[in-house]
């Protein structure tokens, strides 16, 4: 079941803060479920969603605070850019984008090929929005991506060796293609997931409590050290897994957030989905349709 939120955000502050902590406490009843919030909420969230002012306002500052503490974040939009305008003419106009679709870390999660549609607005001084749900036309499966850590592992130039002196009949580019068709199963096969690794070795705390207890055992703590160097380089590893599947360019070494990292993947995924492309006579055309 999704949960669906229409918003209307007054002119006065006292209002909107009073709308913030209602939305606030919905997110965080719905964090279970996938969850959205469209609407009108009458503040726009960055300077240039302004067609004539950078300013960032106190207004914008709880805006993105409200956002950031429900923890929703924007949906990919098509359509108009800003949707609000004055209706005057000439210098007098102002546009802004008020209006706008936020969905949830389980929203991203089921329905991450969703996307908002800012639609011309008629009559009115808003643009109404809809929310697309597609279906990927694509087969099912996963297109092969390196992981960086894969290169600093111990048998990591010895399995690329060995894969590229395997000799195979055919034209060069065919011969390419299927060392690294074969190199692809191997690096696989050396992890394709270091959180499930560091999860694991986080789990394995029985040493430690029997360290605890005996202190001059010189075995034990051998076997404690090892795990201690094993669980630094897992860290290492699973960092640089979200940094690279998000894109985050500002993470600092040793803030692991691993849930943050999970929803920034999802948001970043949807917003790369191509939703339409415009053929050669100028017509846009749904990707499922392509």
């Amino acid at each position: 079941m999704a949960f669906v939120s229409y918003i209307y955000g007054v002119c006065d502050s006292y209002g909107r803060r009073s709308l913030w902590a209602d939305l606030i406490h919905c997110a965080h009843h719905f964090k279970l479920s996938p969850s959205v919030m469209l609407g009108d909420f009458n503040v726009t969230r960055f300077g240039h969603e302004h067609s004539s002012s950078n300013r960032v306002t106190k207004a914008m500052n709880e805006f993105n605070n409200m956002i950031r503490t429900a923890k929703m974040e924007d949906l990919r939009t098509s359509g108009r850019k800003l949707t609000w305008n004055n209706m005057r003419k000439g210098r007098a106009t102002i546009a802004k984008k008020l209006d706008r679709a936020m969905g949830n870390w389980q929203w991203f999660n089921i329905l991450g090929d969703s996307f908002a549609h800012s639609h011309n607005p008629g009559i009115s001084d808003h643009s109404p929005i809809s929310i697309q749900l597609m279906q990927s036309p694509w087969p099912s499966g996963r297109s092969f991506k390196f992981l960086n850590f894969w290169a600093d592992h111990c048998n990591f130039i010895q399995v690329v060796k060995q894969e590229w002196e395997k000799t195979y009949p055919g034209p060069p580019l065919v011969v390419i293609h299927l060392k690294l068709k074969n190199l692809k199963g191997r690096l696989k096969s050396l992890s394709s997931r270091p959180d499930t690794l560091a999860s694991n070795l986080r789990h394995k705390n029985r040493i430690q409590d029997q360290l605890d207890a005996r202190l001059k055992d010189e075995e034990l703590k051998r076997e404690e050290i090892m795990l201690r160097q094993q669980l630094m380089q897992a860290n290492k590893d699973e960092e640089g897994f979200f940094k690279q599947k998000s894109r985050i360019q500002w993470l600092k070494e040793g803030d692991v957030n691993t849930a943050y990292f999970h929803r920034m993947v999802k948001v970043r995924q949807s917003r790369n989905h191509i939703v339409r492309i415009k053929n050669e006579e100028g017509i846009w055309l749904d990707s499922d349709r392509i």
